[in-house]
């Protein structure tokens, strides 16, 4: 895998976990999942989308 694309998807499934985190930490310390939802939903689709990046762009598909 290319520097760039490495580096590219690091950042994406960063994102993804920080997101993640946030979401469930915010619903599990205050208390109130609704508005933390979209905060959640958006980590879960920047997941697939760097698991779709990081996999169609890996080296070892010939």
């Amino acid at each position: 895998m290319e520097p760039t694309v490495a580096r590219r998807c690091h950042a994406l499934f960063g994102g993804s976990l920080l997101l993640l985190t946030i979401g469930i930490g915010y619903c599990v310390v205050v208390g109130t999942c609704l508005a933390d939802f979209l905060v959640v939903i958006a980590g879960l689709v920047l997941g697939w989308i760097a698991l779709f990046y990081c996999v169609g762009s890996g080296s070892f598909w010939g």
